[in-house]
């Protein structure tokens, strides 16, 4: 994927010119910078979400899966349904479950859960959709270092030969997904 940002603003404030941003086909690219600087404007005009730009876009992924900032999860309902909301392979959705430590959740609504809980089951759901590009927004917020370890050895694991997208500021998170490029802004 090429980018070409002519120009990207909010009111006044610009936060992109004349910028110019790759990532290979099947890459681990990060984009890393301080918060505010624009990395996730950026990762919404890569994924086709913020077309309010003046630029240009090559070669962009043809079915790409965003895991936000928010865990954008339905609260109501169960864990298990936020699952079958994006697949009706109820084996595969209950696999993913164990492998993010959720075995005997699926039937606790998502308001009864905890941020940490709530999360792994947003990286559950976004794991079930077969995206090409796959863009990680602060993707292990909520989660405590050995949660995250192995969260990112199960997401490393799911997209393997896929394009990875993630956008952080911690300089850990790099080797915890293995990336292999890095876009650094501010």
């Amino acid at each position: 994927m090429k980018v070409y940002i002519k120009e990207k603003r909010f009111g006044d404030k610009v936060i992109f010119h004349d910028s110019q941003f790759s990532v290979p086909s099947g890459s681990r690219t990060a984009i890393l910078g301080p918060s505010g600087v624009g990395k996730t404007t950026l990762m919404r005009i890569m994924a086709g979400l913020d077309n309010d730009f003046s630029g240009s876009i090559e070669d962009g992924p043809s079915f790409p899966v965003v895991l936000f900032q928010e865990d954008r999860l339905s609260e109501r309902i169960s864990v298990l349904s936020n699952l079958l909301a994006v697949t009706k392979d109820r084996e595969k959705a209950e696999h993913v479950l164990s492998e993010l430590a959720l075995s005997g959740e699926e039937k606790q609504h998502i308001h009864e859960l905890s941020g940490g809980m709530r999360r792994r089951v947003a990286i559950a759901r976004m794991l079930l959709l077969d995206a090409d590009c796959i863009f990680l927004d602060e993707p292990f917020r909520g989660l405590d270092d050995d949660m995250r370890r192995r969260v990112a050895g199960i997401i490393s694991k799911h997209v393997e030969n896929r394009t990875l997208v993630l956008i952080t500021h911690d300089e850990d998170e790099l080797e915890l997904l293995k990336t292999d490029r890095i876009i650094r802004l501010g």
